[in-house]
């Protein structure tokens, strides 16, 4: 249900996850509790297994937390059902993965322009947008191609053109330098940093490297289930 909109885009407020495994509970996630601004841009940093991808997944409504809310431009998540978190999703979230997960059977700009097919009809307006994101991107030559004409690097740029093309108001991203060389993940984190502050996006982005985190405005850290806002002076010590 539509609430009324507050200050933040995003209110976290008591959230806990946890599983059944081999009869005891796991507790992945615990009494998480934070909000993230409207345009701000938001380093998640964990150990391995610390419950940052879970965090992510329930943010994003493919998965729903065992206690607490989650409220997105004024909705709360718990109050959807499966099929109207999707199209929530297909909307207010764009995605930039580790692995890129482009369809490789559709050509550079049908990929970009994924999320918009599935919001509604292709216009040529939106059509020529999505080549402009191509075109900021490095990649405005290379529309007609496809993805394993790409090298690593030139792929993660086509996932960042897609994540913004149907104008969410939220960009999450999972260790989007992970499957990159250090140079490369240099260039596309400052291309993700770059687009997502200038189109004014709210951005969460998990990593374990403290030096990517350094970019975000803020820093929360997984300790041991619970969600810890950090500087970056205290991440480095």
């Amino acid at each position: 249900m539509k609430q009324p909109n507050t200050q933040a885009l995003i209110d976290i407020r008591n959230v806990g996850k946890s599983f059944i495994e081999g009869g005891h509970e796991r507790i992945v996630l615990h009494q998480a509790s934070t909000q993230i601004q409207r345009g701000e841009s938001v380093a998640l940093l964990g150990r391995s297994g610390s419950g940052k991808s879970t965090l992510l997944n329930i943010l994003s409504g493919i998965d729903a937390p065992t206690t607490g809310v989650i409220t997105i431009d004024g909705v709360a998540l718990h109050s959807l059902n499966e099929r109207d978190r999707t199209l929530f999703r297909r909307r207010n979230i764009g995605f930039v993965f580790q692995f890129f997960n482009l369809i490789p059977t559709l050509s550079v700009e049908e990929n970009v322009l994924l999320p918009v097919e599935l919001n509604g009809t292709v216009t040529a307006a939106k059509r020529d947008a999505a080549r402009e994101l191509l075109r900021r991107v490095g990649l405005g030559d290379r529309g007609a191609a496809f993805p394993d004409k790409l090298s690593g690097g030139e792929q993660q740029r086509v996932a960042i053109a897609r994540a913004l093309a149907h104008d969410p108001a939220l960009v999450l991203a999972d260790e989007p330098t992970g499957n990159l060389d250090a140079a490369t993940g240099e260039q596309v984190l400052q291309l993700l940093d770059d687009m997502t502050r200038q189109a004014g996006k709210t951005l969460i982005m998990v990593t374990h490297s403290t030096a990517i985190a350094a970019r975000a405005d803020r820093i929360l850290h997984l300790e041991d289930g619970r969600l810890v806002e950090h500087s970056l002076l205290e991440v480095n010590e």
